[in-house]
């Protein structure tokens, strides 16, 4: 006889594990795991007929949430998140609790206007973790290579002027659990693929390949500091030899770090979407966003490919789905000045 392998959850609120006091209330359980620009979210969907939920039992918005979820040995740590929002629907009544990363509630929230001068990207990026009490990780040695002459963060909050500057130099950015995390999208694009997925094993799936809005090269002006002359940088992308587009760079660069980041930065964000793809499959606590894969059987769109968001979902019937968001590339190359 085949033994049937459940998938299971953890779930703390305000430090206490209420798992089995909430079990027999939740109809579903359900992370979202976001490589960059949105945050990381939870939603516990709960089933209120007697009416407790939304009285006596009402969640505390604000209270820290963790939740763990996959299966007996293999269990996901979703990280640290902070109750946000709470919604009642009926009937039946059922009342739904959504969680955000901890580290994008609270100050990071807080307009400010603050300037950076003669400081590199580590410095500015680790002085905002640390008014914000939050650790900076991820390819924090690429961060200290770019220096920034002087940089403004003009009524903005943390959270947009960082994910600004990520965007600016090329980096993908995201606040999870107690961190600021900035990666190096060529450094996470050329790590091996953790397993293979096979056509077969998918549920659904779906690709596309665009060209329009895409670009082939991008051009950024380069001031040189002592002469005040201005050159023109190129940055040739490794993208569709079809494409002849040139990307034009808005404002100057101060230096040639800058410059390339600048490039490479602004070309990305133009060509990320050039190939996607999607799939859902039995739930999988390994697929989280920022893993590579390889996809096999899919003809043109088979090969290696980097996960960029992941939704986890445990229901009550003993249901585990994982559905995973998927982009390629684009690489860089010939660096031309």
């Amino acid at each position: 006889m085949e033994t049937v392998i459940r998938p299971i959850y953890e779930l703390v609120i305000a430090g206490k594990n209420v798992t089995d006091d909430v079990s027999p209330y939740v109809s579903s359980v359900e992370y979202i795991d976001r490589l960059e620009d949105e945050s990381d979210e939870i939603q516990i969907v709960l089933d209120d007929i007697a009416g407790k939920w939304q009285s006596d039992w009402y969640p505390q918005q604000g209270d820290n949430l963790m939740l763990k979820m996959g299966y007996l040995g293999a269990m996901m740590d979703c990280g640290l998140f902070e109750i946000d929002e709470i919604e009642l629907r009926g009937p039946p009544d059922t009342l739904t609790v959504k969680a955000l990363a901890a580290a994008i509630m609270g100050e990071m929230r807080t307009q400010r206007s603050v300037a950076f001068e003669n400081q590199s990207l580590n410095q500015i990026a680790s002085a905002i973790a640390g008014r914000n009490g939050l650790r900076l990780t991820g390819d924090t040695s690429k961060l200290q290579d770019i220096q920034v002459g002087r940089r403004t963060q003009n009524e903005e909050t943390d959270l947009a002027f960082l994910s600004g500057l990520a965007k600016e130099f090329g980096f993908i950015f995201s606040a999870r659990g107690d961190q600021l995390v900035f990666l190096n999208p060529e450094t996470l694009e050329a790590k091996d693929a953790i397993f293979t997925i096979e056509r077969e094993n998918v549920s659904e799936y779906g690709f596309r390949d665009k060209t329009s809005d895409t670009f082939d090269s991008a051009e950024v002006s380069l001031r040189n500091v002592k002469t005040n002359e201005v050159v023109k940088w190129r940055l040739i992308s490794d993208g569709d030899p079809t494409k002849k587009d040139t990307l034009i760079v808005g404002g100057r660069a101060e230096n040639e770090s800058q410059a390339e980041a600048k490039a490479k930065g602004a070309l990305r964000e133009k060509n990320k979407d050039k190939l996607t793809g999607s799939f859902s499959a039995i739930g999988n606590p390994l697929l989280v966003a920022g893993v590579n894969v390889e996809m096999s059987g899919f003809g043109q769109f088979s090969g290696k490919w980097t996960v960029k968001e992941t939704g986890h979902k445990i229901s009550a019937d003993g249901g585990y789905a994982t559905s995973v968001s998927l982009r390629k590339g684009p690489f860089k190359k010939n660096l031309n000045q």
